[in-house]
């Protein structure tokens, strides 16, 4: 089930708190928002030992005045130097807290009960938005006051050099998962009428939250514009069976009398990517590309042929 979304100031005690700070905690006049507006927007990040990679996580976010942008950063309990970064940027964050969580969904969902903008982004640990795309995203959805859910393309990065720019399809969401959630913002007041994460996805739950908008008629709207980066091979990459079983288990509630919910169709996905990973592993990334670039639903164009 998604978890409910209930606005709150600041987290409630947990016994095995490593600390807890930001700029909302550090006066009595803040701490009851003194009156203080809104923000435009609020970014989460969640991490879990993410060493360095945090480090370039925030600096794409905090390049914006606190004033219109929050971040809100809540760390599963890292052992790696993350809680003396945190301790460092205490002044530049709204809100941080270092504590142990149920993984990345319960994450997420703390993170966005903390939120106070009007519209909210989640930026992973290790990955980085482009200079423009905050402002970019303001000024889209204040136009377009309709839309719930705006998506953006995803660039991939190989080390330091760019690999594949990704776009958005969120009218394909029904197939599979067509956009990313590092380029995908949500109006707070979405969170808060249809629910967050739903807890026991461990891989797909973003996929889960944004067919679940969809099948319930949020109104999506798409922009062409590279919104965030991405280093390859994510987590889901890595465990892509157990991730294409929890995108099956999506489509069979929310979308139960489809044939896309059939074991038949999770055949076909399972099949599709066995096959990709065979055509790689003989050395046949051309044929690979060829179908990313020029068959593939949701199109994969290697940056440097752009």
């Amino acid at each position: 089930m998604p978890a409910r979304i209930t606005p709150c100031h600041r987290l409630p005690p947990h016994p095995a708190r490593q600390g807890e700070g930001g700029l909302r905690l550090r006066s009595v006049a803040v701490a009851a928002d003194g009156g203080r507006p809104r923000p435009e927007l609020s970014v989460v990040t969640v991490t879990l030992d993410p060493g360095p990679d945090l480090d370039r996580t925030m600096r794409s976010v905090l390049q914006w005045d606190p004033a219109r942008v929050e971040y809100i950063v809540i760390d599963g309990g890292s052992a790696d130097g993350t809680l003396r970064t945190l301790r460092e940027m205490d002044q530049r964050l709204e809100y941080w807290v270092s504590e142990p969580d149920a993984g990345i969904s319960e994450a997420f969902n703390k993170g966005i009960s903390l939120c106070r903008g009007t519209i909210v982004g989640l930026l992973n640990a290790g990955d980085w938005y482009e200079p423009h795309t905050l402002d970019a995203v303001r000024l889209i959805l204040a136009d377009r006051p309709e839309a719930g859910v705006l998506c953006g393309d995803l660039q991939y990065w190989q080390g330091r050099e760019p690999a594949c720019r990704c776009e958005a399809r969120p009218e394909l969401l029904p197939t599979d998962m067509t956009v990313t959630h590092p380029a995908t913002f949500v109006r707070r007041s979405v969170y808060l009428e249809h629910g967050g994460f739903d807890e026991s996805f461990r891989l797909a739950m973003d996929y889960e939250l944004l067919l679940r908008l969809h099948r319930r008629g949020v109104p999506f709207l798409r922009t062409g514009r590279v919104l965030a980066n991405m280093q390859h091979q994510g987590l889901a990459e890595k465990s892509w069976h157990e991730a294409l079983l929890e995108t099956h288990r999506a489509r069979r509630l929310h979308m139960a009398d489809s044939f896309r919910a059939s074991p038949l169709y999770l055949r076909y996905l399972v099949a599709r990517r066995s096959t990709r990973f065979l055509l790689q592993a003989m050395g046949l990334h051309g044929v690979v590309n060829l179908y990313r670039e020029r068959i593939a639903p949701v199109r994969k164009t290697r940056t440097r042929d752009r």
